[in-house]
């Protein structure tokens, strides 16, 4: 039976971006009913392949997420609860995903920011990731309504549709101390001055004086918003982009938080090619990973990023349900009574 792994943070949407900036909370009772209708999207679409039959595994956690969504609702496959650590931090997120890897789960539901979704990608390897946005900034992770990603993860896992055509792979930043790997980020590693990990978020842009972003687009809140509001190069489409920011540079407009717009002086744009490092000279201080302070640089660290093409899979919703609708999947045969 195709194995669905449900990972669901308690913690995400929650910091401290909703003190100094508009940000919205998203409570647990909200991700519980998120989870209740991917549930739902999962049993109608699996229901229509028999003899395929799912089961699905969720992360443990502590503020009864599961127990909510499953109230009263009946399914026609078993949802257990994976053996995995629950001990109400960041790092529960990683050793679910470990222990869906191993168990050869065909894909992963994910309920976070770009915090969860970089815990998640640290511990799952190549397995198709369906992203649900409940975060602060949420660059990676799409803002896919939870049936949708439930036909999605269904159509996915029972092979109805083809992870290379459903699936896109999306770049990563390796952090690298003495030129081996350390850690890595979804979407951008900030350098700033601040010595402590303390809050974690990172909000203030004048404590920041080096930016890498695996990706600059427009139309995204966070950091790499900043990226966003420059003009591409010249010499091909958007990619990694480094940045020097502080004093003496050209004024930015970037919406680094909701809400929160502000003009950012970048000094120095430098975008990189795949497999590119780019050296951190600023220190001592913190690195910030997708917007989580929680790497110390000290005067005498080395420390580089290096833009990696080849990072976790991301299955494209909107394409996994175009898919299926073109080839057919959602027409039904008629019932033997009609």
């Amino acid at each position: 039976m195709p194995l669905i792994g449900i990972i669901a943070n308690p913690a995400s949407g929650k910091d401290i971006r909703r003190l100094v900036a508009d940000a919205d909370g998203i409570d647990n009772q909200h991700k519980a009913r998120i989870v209740r209708r991917t549930l739902r999207g999962i049993a109608a679409t699996a229901a229509t392949a028999a003899d395929d039959p799912i089961r699905i595994a969720v992360m443990p956690e502590r503020a009864d997420i599961r127990r909510r969504a499953l109230d009263g609702l009946e399914l026609p496959f078993p949802v257990t609860v994976l053996d995995s650590n629950c001990r109400g931090v960041a790092e529960d997120s990683q050793d679910a995903a470990e222990e869906l890897a191993r168990e050869g789960a065909a894909a992963i539901i994910v309920l976070g920011g770009d915090g969860t979704h970089r815990m998640v990608a640290k511990g799952c390897g190549d397995l198709p990731l369906v992203p649900i946005s409940t975060g602060t900034n949420n660059v990676w992770p799409k803002r896919n309504e939870g049936t949708l990603a439930g036909i999605a993860a269904a159509l996915v896992a029972q092979g109805r549709v083809s992870t290379e055509s459903a699936c896109r792979q999306t770049p990563r930043l390796d952090v690298l101390r003495d030129g081996q790997p350390l850690d890595m980020a979804l979407v951008d590693v900030a350098a700033c001055d601040i010595r402590v990990p303390g809050a974690r978020a990172l909000w203030d842009i004048n404590r920041i004086h080096q930016l890498v972003l695996s990706q600059a687009l427009p139309g995204v809140l966070g950091l790499s918003a900043i990226g966003g509001s420059l003009p591409p190069p010249p010499d091909g489409p958007r990619r990694g982009l480094a940045l020097e920011i502080g004093p003496g540079g050209d004024l930015v407009l970037a919406p680094i938080a909701p809400g929160l717009v502000v003009p950012v002086p970048v000094r120095t744009v430098h975008w990189i090619e795949p497999g590119e490092r780019v050296a951190i000279s600023d220190r001592p201080g913190t690195l910030a990973l997708d917007g989580e302070r929680e790497t110390p640089v000290r005067a005498n660290d080395n420390f580089a990023v290096e833009f990696n093409p080849h990072g976790p899979t991301m299955v494209d919703v909107d394409a996994t349900l175009q898919l299926a609708a073109d080839s057919g999947s959602f027409v039904l045969p008629p019932r033997s009574d009609d």
